[in-house]
């Protein structure tokens, strides 16, 4: 399975696969164990970050180390507001860089949740952390457009969102450019079969990162907790003709051990399938 080409006009960078919560411990390093953040970075070198967990913190101290350049605008597109999506953003020492700006987003129609800066703030409060978001240095934005179809400034990566079924709501991403496409879709349920509105943004995808939380005997006990099989991920990649397919938002409980077993079980239906590993770069 080739996840690499010498050529590429799009890069995806894996600095955290875990899903609900961090897990530190040995049986859990291979695959790793920091929660959701990926690092895309388009054919002209600008990056976006898509969500905000854990891994945000070793993604900050890479760019840092390789004195990356980009300061005037940076985006964080986040999945939704969860936990483990945000929790990493304290510990982001770019955003400590007073040259820096973030735009900060969740891009999609139908939101429900309270105001985007609010929540990053209050999880900043000093009952919750020493330093408060507004004296982190960096500037911020916020910005949340009632909109399916964007097109970035600094990219110039045309974005097509879509809110899918999950409690409080989570949106997932397509990014196209230079005949590429990348889909980000985690922390998705599938009621009743599989959504149709996923398989239509997904079409044709270069990568596509899929949340595969719950093996398919798991997922009979965990419906409505708002999660995806394997097995469901795999459907997905096939009914949208999808070349590769990275299963993405790790259960906290499953160790390396399982999930290579997993990765075996998928690879026998979708040969182009494969774990989502921290460190892994995969060039489109």
């Amino acid at each position: 399975m080739q996840h690499e080409m010498r050529e590429a006009r799009m890069k995806v960078t894996f600095y955290g696969t875990r899903g609900s919560i961090p897990v530190p411990e040995p049986d859990f390093v291979q695959v790793g164990g920091n929660t959701s953040c990926i690092l895309f970075t388009s054919d002209n070198g600008r990056i976006a970050i898509f969500d905000a967990g854990t891994g945000i913190r070793k993604l900050g101290n890479d760019l840092l180390a390789r004195s990356h350049e980009q300061y005037d605008n940076i985006f964080i597109a986040l999945s939704h507001t969860h936990w483990d999506h945000i929790q990493g953003f304290p510990f982001f020492q770019p955003a400590y860089d007073p040259r820096r700006h973030f735009t900060i987003t969740i891009i999609g129609r139908g939101r429900q949740t309270r105001n985007l800066e609010d929540i990053f703030s209050m999880h900043m409060q000093q009952e919750y952390f020493p330093v408060p978001m507004k004296k982190m240095g960096a500037r911020m934005t916020f910005f949340a457009p009632e909109t399916t179809h964007y097109t970035t400034p600094i990219t110039g990566n045309k974005v097509v969102t879509w809110r899918h079924n999950h409690p409080g709501g989570a949106y997932s991403y397509r990014v196209e450019g230079e005949g590429k496409i990348f889909v980000y879709c985690t922390d998705v349920e599938h009621v009743d079969g599989i959504d149709p509105n996923i398989v239509a943004l997904s079409r044709d995808a270069d990568l596509l990162v899929h949340d595969a939380q719950y093996t398919p005997e798991e997922l009979k006990v965990k419906k409505g907790w708002g999660h995806s099989s394997w097995e469901q991920a795999v459907e997905v990649a096939e009914q949208a003709g999808v070349k590769q397919l990275a299963l993405f938002h790790h259960d906290p409980e499953h160790t390396d051990s399982f999930l290579f077993r997993m990765e075996e079980a998928c690879q026998r239906r979708f040969p182009e399938a494969f774990l989502s590993r921290e460190g892994m770069e995969i060039e489109i």
